[in-house]
């Protein structure tokens, strides 16, 4: 007389983990090999993102020292406004639409640098998804 297995509940014998060891034998090598990969390309995402920093960092410093400047030309505009020259008001209002586009530059410039941050470390994360669907498919 036979014992049957009850549904649902498939026993791994000795013979079935000797086969799962063999083929983790097989491909340990190549999971340690896609590790590295892994570790390199998180690696270079993460220098991409700290020179992106750098960036952004700059940026932000150089639009507030021209906010600074342009609110110190602003003062400057309103001394100037109290004396008796003709040609105080265009120069100073010059000065003033210089550094105004500065500031709108170096705005526009951290705007778009913040809008690159939620790409940071697609590559890996695109990369890590496709592995863990392909061992999900092959268990």
């Amino acid at each position: 007389m036979t014992q049957q297995q009850p549904l649902g509940k498939p026993s791994i014998g000795r013979r079935g983990l000797v086969a799962l060891w063999c083929e983790l034998r097989l491909i340990g090598p190549s999971l340690l090999a896609l590790a590295a990969l892994h570790g390199k390309l998180a690696q270079q995402e993460w220098a991409q993102e700290k020179a992106r920093l750098l960036q952004l960092l700059l940026a932000s410093l150089l639009g507030f020292a021209c906010l600074l400047i342009t609110l110190l030309l602003g003062c400057a505009l309103v001394v100037t406004l109290s004396w008796q020259t003709s040609y105080r008001i265009h120069a100073l209002l010059g000065l003033l639409l210089g550094h105004g586009l500065a500031v709108a530059l170096a705005w526009w410039r951290v705007r778009k640098l913040l809008a690159r941050g939620s790409m940071s470390f697609a590559a890996s994360r695109n990369e890590l998804a496709a592995d863990i669907a392909l061992l999900k498919s092959k268990l």
